[in-house]
C-alpha cells in the first residue's frame, strides 16, 4: 500500500489552484484552507489508516477510492513504464516516468497540455528536462526526488507557471541555474538532501511567491541579500547543513515564517543573529540534532503569542530550559527528546494553560524529576491532561 503525506498532497493542491480562498474562509493562509480541504475528505472516508505525525499527516487511500479516482482521471493522467512506451494521450496532463531517455524525450513532442512531470529514482539528464521545461510551457509540478540529477538546465527559468519543484536528495547537484528565480511563481522548492549544493543562485530573493523551502548545501552561511530577504517564507527546513553557523542576517524572511526546522546542523549557532526584539508568527518550532545550543536563544520570545508546537531533540549540551518559556501562552504540545543534561523545567510552567500534551523521553534526570506524583517537577506540569515519559513516533 502506497503512504501519502498530507503536506504534500496540500502543496500539489496549491500548486494545481485547486484551493477556493474566497471570502468563507477569511484570512486563511492556502496551507491552512488545504488541511481544511484534507480533514474534509478525511471525514468522508476518502482516506483511510491515517497517522498523525507531529504536525502533518500519513495516509493511503482505499483501492476503491484509487479506481474511481483512476477513471474520473482517465485520460489527464498517464504513465511513461518504458523508452517503447507509446499512445500516449494528446490531451493528458499529468505524467510519471518509470524510465527516461532520448526515445522518450521524443514522444513528449506532440504533448502541449502537460502540468505535471513526476519521476522518482530513476536516471535523468539534462536533455530529457530540457525537452519537457521547453516542451510544457504551463507546467505546474516537476517533482524529480533522487533522480542522479548533475545539473538542472536553464531552460527551466522559461516555464513562468511552475509552482512545485521538488529535487530533493539529488547528491551530484553542486549548483542551481540563477534562471530559477525567474520562477516568480514558484511556491514549493525543495533541495533537501542535496548534500553537495555549493551555493544558491545570487537572485534566490527574487522568488516572490516562494511559500515553502527544504534546503541542505554546503555552505558555512547564507549570503547577503538572499534566503533571509524572502518575505512569503511560511515554512522553510534546514537540514544536514554540517558547516551552517548561523541563520541569515537580515530579518525579512521571518515576518510570515510559521514553521522552522532545523536538523543536523552540528556548527549552527542559534545566538549568533540580532533578532532580538524581533516579533514572529511561529507557529512550530523543531530543533533536532544542533549540539551547539545550550540554552534557547532570546529572540525566540518573540513567538510567545505564535507558538503552538515546540520539539527539542538531541541536544546533548542543552543544560537547561528559559524562565521565559512560561509566557508562551499559545503551546499546545511540548516534545523534548535525549536531551541528558536537562534536568528541571522552568518553575513557571504552571502558567501554560493551553499545554494539551507534554512528552519527555531519554532525559534521565528530567523524567525521574517528573513522574506522576512523586517527581519533584510534578506539580509543575499536573495540569496538563497528557503527559507521556515515553515517545511513540
Amino acid at each position: 500500500m502506497t503512504e501519502f503525506y498530507s503536506l504534500e498532497l496540500i502543496a500539489y493542491w496549491m500548486a494545481h489552484g485547486i484551493l477556493d480562498q474566497s471570502r468563507d474562509h477569511g484570512n486563511m493562509d492556502l496551507e491552512e484552507i488545504g488541511e481544511l480541504y484534507f480533514k474534509d475528505l478525511w471525514a468522508r472516508s476518502f482516506f483511510q489508516n491515517v497517522i498523525e505525525c507531529m504536525t502533518f499527516y500519513i495516509f493511503d487511500i482505499h483501492d476503491l477510492i484509487h479506481d474511481l479516482l483512476q477513471s474520473v482521471a482517465q485520460g489527464e493522467c498517464f504513465t511513461v513504464k518504458s523508452a517503447n512506451t507509446k499512445d500516449i494521450y494528446e490531451n493528458v496532463r499529468h505524467l510519471t516516468f518509470l524510465e527516461a531517455s532520448q526515445n522518450v524525450s521524443t514522444t513528449l513532442q506532440k504533448l502541449n497540455k502537460v502540468r505535471t512531470v513526476a519521476a522518482d529514482k530513476i536516471d535523468i539528464d539534462e536533455s530529457f528536462l530540457h525537452t519537457c521545461f521547453s516542451r510544457f510551457k504551463y507546467l505546474r509540478v516537476v517533482e524529480l526526488p533522487g533522480c542522479s540529477l548533475q545539473v538542472l538546465p536553464s531552460s527551466i527559468g522559461s516555464v513562468k507557471h511552475l509552482r512545485y519543484l521538488n529535487s530533493s536528495v539529488n547528491e551530484a547537484i553542486t549548483k542551481l541555474p540563477n534562471a530559477i528565480c525567474r520562477l516568480q511563481s514558484l511556491q514549493t522548492l525543495m533541495l533537501e538532501g542535496c548534500v553537495n549544493l555549493e551555493e544558491f543562485p545570487r537572485d534566490i530573493s527574487k522568488l516572490i511567491s516562494l511559500t515553502t523551502l527544504e534546503l541542505t548545501t554546503k555552505q558555512t552561511s547564507f549570503s547577503e541579500n538572499g534566503v533571509g530577504c524572502l518575505k512569503s517564507l511560511q515554512f522553510l527546513s534546514i537540514v544536514k547543513y554540517s558547516n551552517l553557523t548561523s541563520l541569515p542576517c537580515e530579518m525579512s524572511y521571518l515576518a510570515s515564517l510559521r514553521t522552522l526546522v532545523l536538523h543536523k546542523c552540528e556548527q549552527l549557532d542559534l545566538a549568533n543573529v540580532n533578532y532580538q526584539g524581533t516579533p514572529l508568527r511561529l507557529q512550530k518550532l523543531f530543533i533536532q540534532d544542533v549540539p551547539g545550543m545550550v540554552a534557547l536563544p532570546e529572540w525566540f520570545q518573540g513567538a510567545a503569542n505564535t507558538l503552538q508546537f515546540l520539539l527539542i531533540e538531541t541536544c546533548e549540551n542543552l543544560e537547561a530550559l528559559p524562565e521565559w518559556l512560561a509566557s508562551f501562552t499559545s503551546l499546545t504540545k511540548l516534545i523534548i527528546l535525549e536531551c541528558p543534561k536537562l534536568s528541571t523545567l522552568p518553575e513557571g510552567m504552571c502558567s501554560l494553560t493551553s499545554l494539551r500534551e507534554l512528552v519527555i523521553d531519554d532525559c534521565p534526570e528530567l523524567e525521574r524529576g517528573c513522574q506522576s506524583d512523586i517527581g519533584e517537577d510534578w506539580p509543575k506540569i499536573s495540569h496538563v491532561p497528557h503527559v507521556s515519559l515515553h515517545w511513540f513516533n
